[in-house]
């Protein structure tokens, strides 16, 4: 019975992963090749959370490209939220450890433009 539990378990398992994998709801920033930047075009007007990877003490850039205007809620990294700084049309923060970092953006208006990047 025990042997049978077990491989029950072990059988289920990958599929729990699969889920814990499958809720992330953010959108992935990528950058092309040889980038420092990324960007998204759209609507932020509910807000909408991205994630980056990112090494220890890079330093995150946020900045509004577009004709609206943008509001970062948060930036949060492996270890909790990231204290920033804002300068007129960006944002940045100071990374602390390696791993998906994750930032909230709101728009004014149906259409934002954000660059991400990293440095």
């Amino acid at each position: 019975m025990k042997k049978l539990i077990l491989i029950a378990a072990l059988a289920l398992a990958p599929l729990l992963t699969v889920t814990a994998q499958a809720a992330d709801t953010s959108t992935k920033i990528t950058f092309a090749k040889d980038s420092y930047c990324g960007n998204f075009s759209g609507n932020l007007k509910n807000g909408k959370v991205f994630r980056l990877w990112l090494l220890p003490d890079q330093k995150l850039v946020i900045r509004n490209v577009g004709d609206d205007q943008i509001s970062v809620a948060y930036v949060s990294g492996p270890d909790g939220r990231l204290n920033g700084d804002r300068y007129e049309n960006e944002n940045s923060y100071i990374t602390q450890r390696k791993g998906n970092h994750h930032m909230k953006v709101y728009g004014n208006s149906s259409h934002s433009n954000v660059e991400f990047c990293a440095y």
